[in-house]
């Protein structure tokens, strides 16, 4: 990928102009319960039983004992049927990062760029490199969210170590991107009382908007809906 490219990319990570996260969530929210999409439940309970493709790259073989779990799209299979993306994003400790970066120097990789992420409320900070055709982003936060999330051991049904579903959530309410705004209703959709409670207490705990715990209790309500489940 050229560096162009990966300009291109880091747009997903910061400056859309047109609204804060919150404001862009109450507008796909009260959207879309508005609208109250039709039950795709049997076609969505099929796709989530078919197998998941092995990625290039896995965290022990980049980062080696570095503390580090993918996270983005990737991650989002896990939890909900699998969407095709080319970007492979991890999550590595603050304390580690300097260590994390000089890892992937060592195997090879190629530092693109710096990443910002100028509307973010996480602390988040990284970097894009790539090695031949492919690409990741790496990054991390100083903020006890993340290292709660590293600390959290959860698996994708390739065996690939994933970021726990809580701070999944975290991450895509603060960016509130359309992408992922299609993640967290389809992730929080098959999630029951208990495990939606457990998230929100998270969110809630981490997020610096208000706003957002309720936005995730309504994400599952708009879920419910498109998985064929009563809310």
């Amino acid at each position: 990928m050229s560096r162009r490219g990966a300009r291109r990319r880091n747009s997903k990570y910061g400056s859309v102009s047109f609204a804060r996260a919150a404001e862009r969530r109450r507008f796909y929210l009260e959207r879309g319960l508005r609208k109250r999409p039709v039950a795709t439940g049997t076609s969505l309970l099929r796709l989530m039983t078919l197998a998941r493709e092995e990625i290039a790259v896995r965290p022990n073989d980049l980062f080696g004992d570095v503390p580090a779990v993918v996270d983005g799209g990737v991650a989002a299979r896990a939890y909900a049927p699998e969407r095709h993306t080319k970007d492979v994003d991890f999550l590595v400790a603050h304390s580690e990062y300097r260590r994390a970066s000089e890892s992937l120097i060592a195997r090879g990789w190629q530092k693109l760029e710096d990443l910002t992420f100028p509307n973010s409320s996480l602390g988040l900070y990284g970097a894009a490199y790539e090695k031949g055709d492919l690409s990741i982003d790496v990054v991390a936060s100083d903020q006890p969210w993340a290292e709660e999330a590293l600390g959290v051991e959860a698996f994708d049904q390739t065996g690939l170590r994933v970021i726990a579903l809580p701070y999944l959530v975290l991450m895509k309410i603060d960016s509130a991107r359309g992408i992922d705004q299609g993640d967290l209703t389809r992730m929080l959709g098959r999630v029951d009382d208990d495990e939606l409670k457990r998230i929100v207490t998270i969110v809630d705990r981490h997020s610096h908007d208000p706003q957002a715990a309720d936005d995730v209790r309504q994400y599952a309500v708009l879920g419910k809906l498109e998985w064929g489940k009563s809310p």
